[in-house]
């Protein structure tokens, strides 16, 4: 089976050069949802700013949400000090999915 593959940049989704505000990463994390892709890359080419608060609420969102799991995701034109911050909100969202999924296994073995 062929992997689908999207490009999308992030400039061109905001319509600015700063990806900053957790509104904003909840644009990206819509279209990120309304996606039916295997693979997407997405661009930081053109973003001078990036925070922690964009990024967990577009990436790490998304990786929470159970489409999240199923998509790879790829970056492109990053600086080091955003990969940084992609690489926390990733480890951060993985943990709390798995939080999330023990702590329901947890109510249904005491409920069994």
């Amino acid at each position: 089976m062929k992997m689908q593959s999207i490009d999308l940049s992030i400039s061109q989704i905001l319509g600015k050069t700063s990806a900053i505000l957790h509104s904003d990463g909840l644009i990206l994390f819509e279209r990120l949802q309304s996606l039916d892709k295997n693979e997407i890359t997405i661009s930081f080419k053109d973003i001078t700013h990036c925070t922690t608060a964009f990024l967990n609420a577009s990436i790490g969102k998304f990786i929470t949400d159970n489409k999240g799991g199923q998509t790879l995701i790829r970056f492109t034109d990053v600086t080091e000090d955003v990969l940084n911050k992609i690489e926390l909100v990733q480890d951060n969202a993985r943990n709390e999915k798995k939080r999330v999924s023990l702590d329901n296994s947890s109510r249904g073995f005491l409920h069994a």
